[in-house]
């Protein structure tokens, strides 16, 4: 999930340095696929966090839960993923 975050920024910051820099109707593929790449780690991070759920939470009294943050994380994988989609098609204007 860290690295998520981390190609979250990095991916904010090619658009930064890919809406100045680029010529009129390039697309933004470096951040698209940055985007990409974050909507992977996030599911991946989910995903292992699902399968290995109850190792995690033995050490936790029983009737605990997944908590909030592993459906924000369900919630955030097909948004960065939509994003990336979108970016990767999206073309630059005046």
């Amino acid at each position: 999930m860290v690295l998520s975050l981390i190609l979250c920024c990095l991916s904010f910051i090619l658009f930064m340095f890919q809406l100045y820099t680029m010529r009129r109707g390039g697309l933004f593929y470096a951040t698209g696929l940055c985007q990409l790449c974050t909507s992977v780690a996030v599911f991946t991070g989910a995903l292992i966090y699902a399968i290995h759920a109850e190792e995690i939470l033995e050490k936790h009294p029983r009737g605990g839960s997944f908590g909030y943050c592993f459906a924000l994380a369900w919630v955030a994988f097909p948004l960065a993923l939509v994003s990336g989609i979108i970016y990767i098609h999206l073309r630059k204007r005046e």
